[in-house]
């Protein structure tokens, strides 16, 4: 069974800006991401920093194979929802459900 994005909020922790709920073979679950006080994509539309967020953590072995191979985690849910292909929040988090469904 693919994972579905159930809803997003605002993160309660500490310097995370969101919380999203996943259910992951039928096991609710949930993940804080994004860092509260930063600016992404979504926020300042900038192509230019939006590559250089996505080569660096790719960069990054473990980053880039939760990323790829749609993980559920921080790592997949910034680089997806917040550094997506669109300034739009919305529009990535369908961009990314219909990853999974493909999956």
């Amino acid at each position: 069974m693919p994972v579905k994005l159930l809803r997003i909020n605002k993160s309660p922790r500490e310097f995370k800006r969101f919380r999203i709920f996943i259910r992951d073979n039928n096991v609710e679950k949930h993940y804080d991401f994004g860092l509260d006080t930063g600016s992404t994509y979504i926020d300042h539309h900038d192509k230019d920093k939006r590559d250089a967020y996505l080569k660096r953590h790719l960069a990054n072995p473990i980053e880039n194979r939760l990323i790829n191979n749609l993980i559920p985690s921080p790592a997949l849910f910034s680089a997806k929802l917040l550094w997506g292909q669109s300034t739009s929040l919305s529009t990535n988090l369908g961009s990314l459900q219909r990853e999974f469904d493909k999956k």
